[in-house]
């Protein structure tokens, strides 16, 4: 059953914040506002399995199943903001993906006022499969007749190299200056046409899904302000399905939850399929539901931002 009151008291909710000893069994702070896809299963059989209610028998293993599934479908439309790791780059400039990766939300680098700033993906270029060749242009194959493959494309080795012109940020901006300084005025204040994809000072990376890394260009690392990154990313909530009561989903997605696995598990059943449309538009709505829910809006912080929004801005 889910839990009903605190099972702590004050005292042992915060003895590990406050250097203390918590007890073994510690959930984390903050374990009220989430309930574990464990207890979300058995309280779907308690409430709607059984003689007299909506679904007459059905085995655990199968409501288990779609509890898994729910928390894999919320995860990608719902829950994808609660997964951030934060790495810093060596000299490789690359970055293995987590094992819970599904996709990237945003990617960033952190300043040195500890504030995130996000890096701009490039379409431009990529980790293409180099084969090994010979001075004569041929491929060199392995003993089973296959082409033999670099262990890095000479592509991606050109993009993260930190002494490339190309990847030093100021680059640019000291040719833009030069001319000023050398008095070609006809160059100066003449740059039009620039993509805004590509106007940002604090590089660019890409993602190999083939090999499950992701490439920064030289403009990071090297032990400066900018070795970094914060990666927040997608995960199908499920890494740890080995026990189930250690899988958390906030308590805001709970009824949407149990909507969805609801209307999937009576869809499949000849005695409840003709209420299948029902339970959709249902599970539908608590979940559209759920996303204002854990949108996490706040009107006085909106209406802080908008006081700026009817400056006037000259041209």
């Amino acid at each position: 059953m889910a839990e009903s009151r605190n099972i702590y008291t004050d005292q042992n909710y915060y003895a590990k914040f406050e250097g203390g000893t918590a007890p073994t069994d510690f959930k984390g702070l903050g374990y009220y506002s989430r309930t574990s896809l464990e207890d979300v299963i058995n309280n779907f059989i308690i409430a709607y399995v059984g003689d007299d209610k909506v679904l007459t028998k059905i085995p655990e293993y199968e409501v288990a199943f779609w509890g898994q599934r729910a928390m894999q479908e919320f995860s990608y439309d719902i829950l994808h903001s609660e997964k951030s790791l934060e790495v810093e780059l060596g000299a490789a400039l690359q970055v293995p993906l987590p094992q819970d990766y599904v996709n990237y939300v945003k990617v960033s680098v952190v300043g040195s006022d500890g504030v995130k700033r996000p890096l701009q993906p490039t379409t431009t270029t990529n980790n293409p499969k180099a084969f090994i060749q010979a001075g004569d242009g041929d491929y060199l194959y392995d003993s089973n007749g296959k082409p033999q493959e670099a262990s890095e494309s000479i592509t991606a080795t050109r993009f993260q190299d930190p002494t490339n012109p190309s990847n030093t940020s100021t680059v640019a901006q000291d040719y833009y200056y030069t001319n000023y300084n050398d008095d070609n005025f006809s160059y100066f204040n003449k740059r039009f046409g620039s993509n805004p994809e590509n106007m940002t000072g604090k590089g660019s990376f890409f993602i190999d899904n083939a090999n499950g890394v992701i490439y920064f260009d030289g403009t990071l690392g090297g032990g400066t302000n900018d070795s970094i990154i914060v990666l927040d990313y997608i995960s199908d909530g499920i890494a740890d399905n080995s026990d189930l009561s250690k899988v958390y989903i906030p308590k805001l997605a709970e009824d949407a939850m149990y909507s969805f696995m609801l209307y999937n598990l009576a869809k499949l059943r000849p005695a409840t399929a003709q209420l299948s449309m029902m339970y959709k538009k249902e599970a539908s709505a608590k979940m559209r539901n759920t996303k204002i829910r854990l949108s996490n809006y706040k009107s006085e912080e909106m209406v802080q931002v908008l006081r700026g929004k009817s400056k006037w801005i000259k041209h």
